[in-house]
């Protein structure tokens, strides 16, 4: 039995460009809660420098938002370029991961407020340097996802 399809079709661009979106938030999410958790960014950069042997302690917070980015914007560019457009049947669930999406959000917001103080410049360079990542990676599993 073959689906019918009566939508239209998204353009390519706004498909990409929502996946890079997703990627990205999610990098960013993800980032929040690891520093939370008390793995950073920053001791990557310390053993690179050093000439120490680079332990999982230092590099997985990398490794785990380029997966991530990857991840969600892969799921997203697949979900909006194989379903044609308008969604009528699920407005609903539309509405409730919606809102899911807007809690989770709200709830990593609220626990990036006791953060542990660290070198404001260090950890800056490390975030932008993660969401360049973050944004190749998200671009990629977007382009490997889309239907041609």
């Amino acid at each position: 039995m073959k689906l019918k399809r009566t939508g239209a079709r998204l353009p390519a661009v706004l498909i990409y460009a929502t996946a890079l979106t997703c990627g990205v938030l999610s990098a960013i999410a993800l980032q929040i809660e690891l520093a939370g958790a008390g793995l950073s960014l920053t001791p990557l950069w310390d053993s690179i420098f050093s000439g120490r042997a680079l332990d999982l302690r230092t590099t997985g917070p990398w490794w785990a938002i380029a997966g991530i980015s990857f991840l969600i914007s892969g799921v997203s560019a697949a979900a909006l370029s194989h379903v044609s457009f308008p969604w009528r049947r699920w407005r609903f669930l539309r509405w409730v991961l919606g809102a899911v999406i807007v809690l989770l959000l709200a709830h990593i917001g609220h626990g990036s407020v006791s953060l542990p103080h660290v070198d404001a410049a260090a950890h800056t360079v490390a975030a932008l340097a993660a969401l360049v990542m973050a944004g190749v990676l998200a671009l990629c599993g977007a382009y490997f996802t889309v239907q041609r």
